[in-house]
């Protein structure tokens, strides 16, 4: 990938790589391969420990909060065409594995590329044109393969993306790395393609695709997604951090605790003690990993041995000051509470660092929790839920104006790539029912909300349906006047 960065350089662009390490070891600790867990014996022997690998399930969870409400996408003036783009490309579908990603690298960006169009003209006066095979795609990229080359205000202007893909060369498969442009020009937006052969970074130049176009918009053809919150990690370029990239510390330790609690299981079977009077060593050769022939040693228990060879001996008792038999058994204790309690406490001070609040996980259900405990746990999942829904927010809307400019770009010029997206924020999100209507009873009895809103809005019911059930309420309600006969 040197050669990537070498020829950028050459086109004026010094790239730190530094952070891309940082990037590629939190794809390695949710892939459950933390450098922590590669243990070793003194013998050299891998040792692995156990591991909950809570930092891909806490990206699963991110995706599972940030898309448990639909988002309900509309253009206010080429909707019809933008509900038809959504539905082709797909990339709705994609979003809860979007966002896993932006959990685990901090950022994901997603190119709408054009392919099989017709192209007149040649070089910056290049125009493509839609044909029977014209296809319009969304690409999504991780992290470390996004090359910021100019941001303003944490916003991306200039950006470079690093793909890979396999073409057919003079009838041979070929590894390829593709390097996309995006610079921001006078006119708009400029897209580049240079092709390197993976092996030797030799550049190649490919017949069937457009080298450099112009968009002639300064709506881009990509749209970068990360989460609501600063990255306090330097010469991070722009690029997002991790959702769990301030919490490395807390994941050692959760699978320090955990590992432990495995570990009393696993060192917690009865353990037969034996007196080496009633053993014998064998040797015996075998060949190193040199091939030369060794002479080792093992241990033969009395299982192994025939019962002639053993000896009689006249005191049942070790003559070793340890007054133990010869043969007894050693019982460990199993500290079940109070490593799941270990394990409990890693998890409450893993989930607060990331913003899930201290009670997200639960390593043991038999405890419950009062209403009251609960929803002031979920505050911090709340606040933090309703942040990165607006950031998913404009990150989806990125993704639809630059698929309205791929339909101006094949000639539809009724588009208006500049347009309104809305989409509208969820009322109580990520609140569960329970919490929603208690709220909504209590500003009913404070007189912060009329009865035909709680019913309408809370009950479901119809506009007719809920004037029944108020006239009903108040005939109910009306004092019962005492009839007298005269």
């Amino acid at each position: 990938m040197n050669y990537v960065y070498e020829y950028l350089k050459k086109q004026g662009y010094n790239i730190n790589t530094e952070y891309y390490n940082k990037i590629n070891s939190w794809i390695d600790i949710w892939k459950g391969e933390a450098p922590w867990l590669k243990v070793q014996t003194i013998d050299g022997d891998n040792y692995p420990m156990y591991s909950l690998n809570i930092a891909k399930r806490s990206c699963e969870d991110l995706a599972s909060m940030l898309t448990s409400e639909n988002y309900d996408i509309k253009a206010t003036k080429n909707d019809e065409l933008l509900q038809q783009t959504i539905k082709d490309t797909n990339f709705l579908e994609q979003l809860p594995e979007n966002i896993e990603k932006i959990g685990y690298t901090g950022t994901i960006g997603t190119v709408v590329r054009i392919k099989n169009a017709k192209v007149i003209g040649k070089g910056e006066n290049a125009k493509l044109v839609r044909s029977q095979d014209t296809k319009t795609k969304v690409i999504n990229l991780l992290a470390n393969q996004i090359i910021p080359l100019k941001t303003e205000n944490n916003n991306f202007i200039d950006v470079a993306f690093i793909s890979e893909q396999t073409q057919d060369i003079n009838k041979k498969k070929v590894r390829l790395i593709c390097l996309e442009t995006h610079i921001l020009k006078e006119k708009g937006y400029q897209i580049s393609n240079v092709f390197f052969e993976k092996d030797t970074g030799n550049i190649i130049k490919l017949d069937n695709v457009l080298e450099t176009y112009n968009t002639l918009s300064y709506q881009p053809l990509f749209s970068i997604g990360k989460l609501s919150k600063l990255n306090p990690i330097e010469n991070n370029m722009g690029l997002g951090i991790s959702i769990f990239g301030e919490a490395i510390d807390q994941l050692q330790i959760l699978d320090l605790t955990y590992n432990n609690f495995g570990m009393d299981f696993k060192l917690g079977q009865k353990i037969l003690l034996i007196n080496q009077k009633l053993t014998k060593v064998e040797k015996y050769e075998d060949v190193d990993k040199d091939g030369n022939i060794v002479v080792k040693e093992r241990v033969i228990y009395p299982q192994e041995i025939q019962k002639r060879l053993f000896t009689p001996i006249g005191d049942e008792m070790m003559q070793d000051g340890t007054q133990k038999p010869y043969v007894y058994e050693y019982n460990p204790d199993l500290r079940v509470g109070d490593n799941a309690d270990g394990v409990q406490h890693s998890l409450d001070y893993y989930s607060f660092k990331i913003g899930y609040g201290t009670k997200y996980y639960s390593f043991s259900t038999s405890n419950g929790v009062t209403a009251t405990e609960y929803i002031g746990n979920r505050q911090d999942l709340i606040a933090n839920g309703n942040k990165n829904r607006k950031k998913i927010k404009k990150y989806l809307t990125g993704i639809c104006k630059a698929l309205l400019l791929s339909e101006k770009i094949l000639g539809n010029s009724s588009v208006d790539e500049t347009q309104i997206i809305e989409i509208p924020d969820v009322d109580n999100f990520l609140e569960d029912d329970g919490t929603v209507l208690e709220r909504a009873q209590s500003e009913v009895a404070a007189g912060l909300m009329s009865i035909y809103t709680y019913l309408t809005k809370h009950k479901g019911m119809t506009e007719q349906e809920a004037k029944q059930e108020i006239e009903l309420i108040n005939n109910e309600n009306m004092p019962i006047t005492e009839v007298r006969e005269e």
